[in-house]
């Protein structure tokens, strides 16, 4: 007859490990998002033409420089001469007619410009921030600049700090906290944006 005998090593490795490493890598944005509004950080929002980067343009820029204690100090926003007509949908959306681009719009060169020399590096929130980096990159990548900046995103805060919320859209964040609602222009939707992260920074005793 043969002994085995029994060792303090399992015979299958468990899955824990991979498991709390998973757990750490899934945590990681928003830690670096929770840690970059200790200090000072700038809020971002784009108007675009539609919803595709590949096909549509940046309408208006817009964004924030916060300090650490949560004070608005400086803001930027500019509408963009963008290519083609404005859709009269987004019009209707945004408020932003055809008679404003003419008259007040830059070139998006120029707009892009003002806009990165305004965000000086980062770090920048926006809400639902995948949707914005992937037109400021496109944008990049046609006028052969560079946007590296850290982005965090609001959205992800926000339901770490309200997961019981049914949805985590601007608007009902808004009414959630009591901040002016959003309006579909980038600078007023950076102001309630702002308000979402100081809420949740709060809320999450940074």
């Amino acid at each position: 007859m043969t002994y085995f005998r029994r060792t303090g090593t399992p015979a299958f490795p468990t899955r824990r490990p991979a498991a709390k490493s998973a757990a750490r890598s899934a945590a990681a944005p928003l830690n670096a998002a929770l840690s970059a509004l200790g200090g000072p950080f700038w809020v971002a929002d784009l108007e675009t033409t539609g919803l595709s980067a590949a096909s549509c343009e940046i309408l208006e820029f817009a964004a924030v420089a916060v300090s650490a204690e949560g004070r608005i100090e400086r803001e930027y926003s500019q509408v963009v001469r963008i290519g083609g007509p404005v859709p009269s949908f987004i019009s209707r959306l945004t408020g932003i007619s055809q008679i404003e681009v003419d008259r007040d719009g830059l070139p998006v060169m120029q707009a892009f410009d003002e806009f990165l020399s305004f965000i000086e590096g980062g770090p920048v929130f926006f809400h639902n921030a995948s949707f914005d980096t992937r037109f400021l990159r496109a944008t990049a990548e046609r006028l052969g600049r560079a946007f590296d900046a850290p982005v965090h995103c609001t959205l992800q805060l926000a339901r770490r700090a309200w997961p019981e919320l049914p949805s985590h859209k601007l608007g009902l964040l808004a009414d959630h906290i009591g901040a002016r609602v959003p309006t579909h222009r980038a600078l007023a939707d950076v102001h309630t944006t702002v308000a979402v992260a100081l809420a949740a920074r709060q809320r999450l005793a940074i």
